[in-house]
């Protein structure tokens, strides 16, 4: 198969960082919003949870998935492949695994708690579901953004030698 030439490499390059960087920021603004932002009635915390929604929906999965794709460009279209230096294999296990929590995980339980929001109003704060979930959210959120920093730290350094073949 074709590999893509100096000038296709470096514009794919800067597609990766503009999208691993819509990915990363809107991780860690969703860990700022989730830990700083207290509200104080339940249309305070309705809009907290409206805006971790945009923010997941709009900075987390457009970032996540056009990098995914990207990294599958990567792989098929330059030397880079998929499986030649264990710093790819890590960066590849992260990212999918990544997906699949948050898709599996993560966003059902922030549009379950948007929902119980709506449906309970002031005596949410007192709900099992929604103070587990909103844990639950907290801790796998600051998690993430923390894998998030690490793939980038590897993506400098590349360490770990290349696979013996």
């Amino acid at each position: 198969m074709k590999k893509l030439g100096s000038k296709g490499i470096k514009v794919l390059k800067i597609l990766h960082l503009i999208f691993a960087m819509i990915w990363t920021s809107g991780a860690i603004a969703m860990v700022l919003i989730t830990f700083l932002s207290k509200a104080q009635s339940v249309d305070e915390l309705h809009m907290k949870y409206s805006i971790l929604l945009v923010v997941d929906n709009w900075l987390i999965i457009t970032g996540a998935m056009t990098s995914l794709v990207i990294g599958i460009v990567y792989g098929i279209f330059t030397n880079w492949g998929f499986f030649k230096h264990r710093w790819i294999i890590v960066k590849w296990i992260i990212t999918v695994a990544q997906i699949l929590f948050g898709t599996f995980a993560y966003h059902p339980a922030l549009t379950q708690n948007l929902s119980l929001i709506s449906e309970l109003k002031e005596e949410v704060v007192y709900n099992a579901e929604f103070i587990a979930n909103n844990r639950f959210m907290e801790i796998s959120g600051f998690f993430q953004s923390g894998l998030l920093l690490f793939m980038i730290v590897i993506s400098v350094f590349k360490p770990w030698k290349s696979k013996k073949r």
